[in-house]
C-alpha cells in the first residue's frame, strides 16, 4: 500500500504577470522537488533582477536534496523567461530531468512542422510588429496593441525602433529558455504526451502519480482556443480571432513592401491610380484636416492584433498540463499551465495508459483539491465542464496574477482574474484562494483543512496531507 504523502506547494511572488511554482512531496524520510516554470512577462532589468533572486531561494529550498524535476509548460516569457535570467543558478541545482512536452519533442515529424509553421508565423508577427513603428503608421494604435501580446514571446524591447528591412531577428527569450532546458538536466528531457501515466521520480513504492492531459495531439482541439456556447464563465469576454487569417497577406505588404499586388495594397489611394484626372481632388478632400477623422489608411492594421491573438491563443493551447494524484488519498493537484478550451476539450479523448476503463479526465477532477488556476484567471482557461466537477471538499485555487502589472491596471486592459470565472472559483473552493498578489483570503474555510496557508515577501506556499 502506498504511504501517505505530504505536499507543499509554493506559488513565487514574481511582482507581475508570471509563473513559477516549486513542490515537494514528502513520504516518510524521502522527498521529491518538482518546478513547474519560472517565468515573468517582461525582460526588463528589475524583472531579471526577481528571477535571479527567485531561483536563488529555490535552490535554497532544495539545500542538500535534488531538484528532481524541471517543468517547462509552453513557449510563453511569463512562464519560461527565468531559466534565461537565471540560467546559471538553475544548472548549478543540476535538475535529475526536464519535462516538456511532445511538441517540443524535435524527433516527432509533427511537432517539427507545427513548430516551423509557429516560428515562420512569429516571425512575421515580429517583422510587422517593427514595421508598424514606422514613422508613416504613427497615427494608428496597432502597434501598442501588438506590443503588448508580443511581450508573451518575450520580444526584445529594441526591435520596435530599429527601421533596417531585415529578417535577421535574435532568438526570442522562451525559445532560448527551450533550447537551455533540452540541456539542463542529467538525463535526456521527457517529452509527455497526454495519456502517460508515471510514478513520480525519487519516491520508494509509487505512492505519487503524473498524469498527462496536454497538450492535444489533435490538431483541431489544438488550434481550439477559444470557448463555445456554456464552455466559458465569460462569453463575452472571448477575443474574435475569425478575421485574422484574412489579414493575413495584406499585413504581409508592410513587411514586404513592393511585393504585393495591387488588390492587398494598404492604402486606398495606391500608385497606379493616382494617374486619374480627379486624383488632386479626391486626394485633397480626403486628406484635408477637418475631415481626419474619417479617414480609414491604417484602420485595418488593428487586424494585426487579432494575428498576435491568435498565435498567443495558440500557444497557451500548447501547454503542457500536469496532474498529480496521491495514491492512498486519490486526492489530485492539478496544473493547467495556460491550457485553453481546445487543450481541455481534448481531455475526453485520452487513452489513458495503466488505468481502468472506467478511469476518465472528470476522475482527476473530482479529486482536485489543488487546482492552479489557468492563464492568470483569464476567461478561456478554465472550462466549465471542468470547474463544475471540481467537488472536493477540500478544494484550493491559487492564481498568479497581480493586480499591478500595467497590463492590468491600464485602461481597457486584461481582465485578469476574469470576473465571472473568479467568483465561481471563490463559491467552489469556500473562498480558498491564495493569489500572487493580495496572498490567502481570511476565511474561517481554511480551518476544515489540515494546512494553512503562510508566506513572505518571495512566495505563498499551502501543504495538502494525502
Amino acid at each position: 500500500m502506498a504511504s501517505a504523502v505530504t505536499v507543499n506547494i509554493k506559488m513565487y511572488r514574481v511582482g507581475e504577470l508570471g509563473d513559477c511554482f516549486l513542490l515537494r512531496f514528502t513520504s516518510g524520510q524521502e522527498k521529491s522537488h518538482v518546478l513547474i516554470d519560472c517565468g515573468s512577462f517582461s525582460n526588463s532589468k528589475a524583472s531579471a533582477a526577481r528571477m535571479k533572486e527567485i531561483a536563488a531561494d529555490i535552490k535554497k529550498q532544495i539545500g542538500n536534496n535534488r531538484l528532481n524535476v524541471v517543468a517547462g509548460t509552453h513557449q510563453h516569457n511569463d512562464h519560461l523567461s527565468g531559466f534565461v535570467h537565471a540560467a546559471s543558478i538553475f544548472e548549478s541545482m543540476t535538475p535529475d530531468q526536464v519535462w516538456l512536452s511532445w511538441l517540443d519533442n524535435p524527433d516527432d515529424k509533427k511537432a517539427r512542422e507545427i513548430g516551423n509553421d509557429y516560428n515562420n508565423y512569429l516571425t512575421s508577427l515580429r517583422l510587422i510588429n517593427r514595421e508598424l513603428h514606422r514613422p508613416e503608421f504613427a497615427s494608428g494604435n496597432a502597434s501598442n496593441k501588438l506590443d503588448d501580446l508580443m511581450g508573451f514571446h518575450g520580444i526584445p524591447a529594441d526591435e520596435k525602433t530599429k527601421s533596417a528591412r531585415t529578417d535577421s531577428l535574435p532568438p526570442a527569450v522562451p525559445a532560448q529558455a527551450r533550447a537551455i532546458l533540452q540541456q539542463m538536466g542529467k538525463k535526456k528531457p521527457a517529452y509527455l504526451s497526454p495519456g502517460d501515466v508515471f510514478p513520480l521520480p525519487g519516491l520508494f513504492g509509487e505512492p505519487v502519480k503524473v498524469y498527462v492531459l496536454g497538450p492535444p495531439k489533435n490538431e483541431d482541439l489544438l488550434y481550439d482556443k477559444e470557448p463555445g456556447k456554456g464552455e466559458s464563465f465569460d462569453p463575452k469576454l472571448a477575443a474574435n480571432s475569425t478575421t485574422a487569417y484574412r489579414m493575413l497577406s495584406a499585413l504581409k505588404k508592410i513587411a514586404n513592401p513592393g511585393k504585393a499586388s495591387n488588390e492587398e495594397a494598404p492604402f486606398p489611394f495606391y500608385e497606379p491610380f493616382r494617374e486619374s484626372g480627379n486624383f488632386k481632388h479626391v486626394w485633397e478632400s480626403y486628406y484635408n484636416k477637418k475631415e481626419e477623422w474619417r479617414a480609414i489608411d491604417l484602420d485595418w492594421l488593428n487586424q494585426a492584433e487579432q494575428l498576435a491573438l491568435w498565435l498567443d491563443g495558440f500557444t497557451n493551447n500548447s501547454s503542457l498540463v500536469l496532474a498529480f494524484e496521491l495514491v492512498q488519498s486519490n486526492k489530485v493537484l492539478l496544473f493547467a499551465a495556460d491550457a485553453q478550451t481546445g487543450n481541455w476539450n481534448s481531455w475526453r479523448e485520452i487513452k489513458w495508459k495503466k488505468k481502468p476503463k472506467d478511469f476518465n479526465w472528470l476522475s482527476l477532477m473530482r479529486n482536485t483539491v489543488l487546482y492552479k488556476a489557468g492563464h492568470h484567471g483569464s476567461h478561456n482557461s478554465t472550462l466549465v465542464e471542468g470547474l463544475e466537477n471540481m467537488t472536493h471538499e477540500e478544494l484550493v485555487v491559487m492564481i498568479p496574477v497581480d493586480k499591478t502589472d500595467s497590463h492590468i491596471t491600464k485602461k481597457n486592459g486584461w481582465k485578469m482574474p476574469a470576473a465571472n470565472l473568479y467568483k465561481e472559483l471563490k463559491k467552489r473552493s469556500k473562498n480558498r484562494v491564495i493569489r500572487m498578489d493580495d496572498g490567502f483570503s481570511k476565511v474561517k474555510a481554511w480551518n476544515e483543512l489540515k494546512g494553512k496557508p503562510s508566506g513572505n515577501s518571495l512566495y505563498w506556499q499551502f501543504e495538502i496531507k494525502g
